[in-house]
């Protein structure tokens, strides 16, 4: 995956979750299983930088000192 296709936190989110859905309702077969995994990984890996980035974002804009 490129970079410019890396999807955004919901996007990964929600794919992460079509992909739990699977697993759970047990429509994933053997063979897909590795592949299923290894993008499931990716997805948590995208979504946990998405959060750290705005965990970031956020304490900067609490720490800057108010205008008067």
């Amino acid at each position: 995956m490129k970079k410019t296709d890396t999807p955004g936190y919901e996007a990964a989110y929600a794919e992460l979750r079509a992909i739990l859905a699977e697993m759970q309702e047990g429509n994933v077969s053997m063979d897909e299983l590795t592949a299923k995994v290894e993008r499931a990984n990716a997805l948590v890996r995208i979504c946990r930088e998405r959060l750290r980035q705005t965990e970031e974002a956020v304490q900067l804009l609490t720490q800057q000192p108010e205008k008067p």
